[in-house]
């Protein structure tokens, strides 16, 4: 039985996904993969299409997300985990490990990620199935001495694209999580590090009219098909 908090890793995540929430035919896209590491034991990982702006992750395609060369209705589910952290966060102070593996380095100016949700959301409306599904991981973040709520932004997000719907949210407990990699904070005063979120977004209303039976993708459709 699926519940609203997950104490595990994102392969569990995703994999209780799939499964519970119907979602029509269609391809499953990952438009952020990085190094797939979110993907690592989940059966329907082979059959992914996996895009990145980053070439030297190895994607099936590079490409920025809010330009994605699929098909119009091609796609089941959309993955999306952007950086979680905007550019200004950074200092030459943080360590690069953390610069390459969150990609510091490839992401907004500003004190926030929130002006990226809108231009998303709209490119993966036009590629999603309708009642296709959005599965978005956020963390919030504090940045300028002030709380990012990045989850609240990120709601508004959808609610301004018309056709779009915040469906379902997934506190996910990582035992791995709490410390945050980077020289710039000697101590942490926040808790937030301690659990992410994934929030489901469907294209369409709120529930399915799919039977479950019904869900699944395509392995085997092609980009552009």
């Amino acid at each position: 039985m699926i519940t609203s908090i997950i104490n595990g890793r994102d392969p569990q995540v995703l994999t209780t996904l799939l499964t519970f929430y119907a979602h029509p035919k269609g391809t499953i896209y990952d438009v952020t993969c990085n190094e797939k590491r979110m993907w690592k034991g989940v059966s329907d990982a082979g059959s992914v299409v996996y895009s990145d702006i980053d070439k030297t992750m190895n994607p099936s395609v590079m490409c920025n997300f809010t330009q994605l060369p699929y098909k119009s209705g091609s796609g089941s589910v959309i993955v999306f985990d952007p950086p979680h952290l905007p550019k200004a966060a950074g200092s030459e102070h943080s360590l690069q490990p953390f610069v390459e593996r969150y990609g510091l380095d490839k992401t907004t100016e500003e004190d926030s990620i929130k002006s990226i949700f809108v231009p998303f959301l709209i490119e993966a409306k036009r590629v999603l199935n309708q009642e296709g599904l959005i599965f978005v991981k956020l963390s919030d973040y504090v940045h300028n001495h002030k709380y990012q709520w990045i989850l609240v932004e990120f709601i508004n997000a959808v609610w301004s694209v018309k056709g779009l719907t915040p469906t379902d949210l997934i506190i996910k407990c990582d035992p791995s999580a709490g410390n945050l990699i980077s020289g710039k904070w000697k101590t942490s005063h926040h808790v937030r590090k301690a659990h992410c979120w994934w929030i489901i977004v469907r294209k369409g209303k709120c529930e399915s009219t799919l039977p479950q039976t019904q869900s699944g993708y395509q392995s085997q459709q092609k980009i552009g098909d």
